[in-house]
């Protein structure tokens, strides 16, 4: 297993509906960290990179409809 994490910042302000949407990608094989920052404005995600590509990642935060920007 290789794990890898990714910081995230919000584009918009955020929304609370949102935070189904951050709770439903907990369920997809692979992700094993969905963090949102105190201040609401960054998610980090943590992933398994033998299981998804970070195009996956990626791809499956914009399915949730969450207006994000990678941060290095």
């Amino acid at each position: 297993m290789t794990k890898v994490e990714v910081n995230y910042e919000f584009t918009a302000p955020f929304e609370e509906a949102w935070t189904g949407a951050i709770e439903r990608l907990h369920g997809i094989y692979g992700m094993q960290l969905i963090q949102l920052a105190p201040g609401l404005d960054r998610l980090k995600v943590g992933f398994d990179a033998s299981r998804l590509k970070i195009t996956d990642v990626e791809s499956q935060l914009r399915q949730a409809g969450l207006p994000l920007r990678r941060v290095d």
